[in-house]
């Protein structure tokens, strides 16, 4: 578990889902992404450190990431935001067939707060940016926040997220984080979706252009 006064990471479940909670200090209120677990062990996890959820907001519209969404929504009745596109796709009845047939769990329901590229999310007296970074779904999206990006399955340490699931698109991805990943600072410290086993719990952008395959071999040289 990562956690400081102003960030938490909390780890749950087969896929090893990373949530992350971002805390505005002065008022406590928090921005919450990708809530896995249980709702009842999250909402108590904040109410023990004094935390006053503002938003719940999903990378992508894949069951792990809002599983425990509208459970949550009833302890805390705030709304969830995903990005425009993965809330038209998803909607779509073939689409939420394929997606059900392919992962075995149901699609997400409506975002309460469809997004798109470069919309601000307020917490407190907090803001962070929303990046779309289509590819591992139309809608996926990362979140910078201070010199912190929250890559979702966009990017993992020395990985990529899958694009073999319907709305996936290689090339895509790869345009992606070469377009709106790559410009940001070297020094922007990468906290990604999932944790896989045997790799470290966050990374650098410096260091995953000189490791990550994904960078190196599609982008850097290609």
């Amino acid at each position: 578990m990562i956690e400081s006064s102003d960030m938490h990471r909390i780890m749950s479940g087969p896929y090893h889902l990373n949530t992350y909670v971002l805390v505005c200090e002065d008022t406590c209120q928090c921005l919450i992404i990708d809530p896995g677990g249980r709702a009842e062990d999250l909402a108590q996890y904040l109410n023990s450190r004094g935390l006053t959820p503002a938003l719940v907001l999903l990378t992508h519209g894949h069951a792990d990431q809002f599983f425990v969404c509208e459970s949550f929504k009833m302890i805390w009745n705030i709304p969830y935001c995903l990005h425009r596109a993965d809330d038209e796709f998803f909607r779509d009845p073939d689409v939420r067939t394929a997606i059900r047939n392919a992962v075995g769990l149901p699609p997400p329901h409506p975002a309460d707060r469809p997004l798109d590229h470069g919309d601000q999310l307020r917490f407190g007296n907090q803001t962070a940016s929303f990046i779309h970074t289509p590819g591992h779904t139309p809608g996926s999206s990362c979140i910078l926040w201070k010199n912190r990006l929250f890559t979702g399955d966009t990017l993992f340490v020395g990985e990529a997220g899958r694009t073999d699931l319907p709305g996936g698109d290689l090339n895509t991805m790869i345009s992606s984080i070469r377009d709106r990943i790559l410009p940001l600072p070297p020094q922007t410290l990468i906290f990604p979706g999932h944790h896989h086993p045997g790799t470290a719990e966050s990374t650098n952008l410096e260091r995953e252009m000189a490791e990550n395959i994904y960078i190196t071999d599609f982008i850097l040289d290609p």
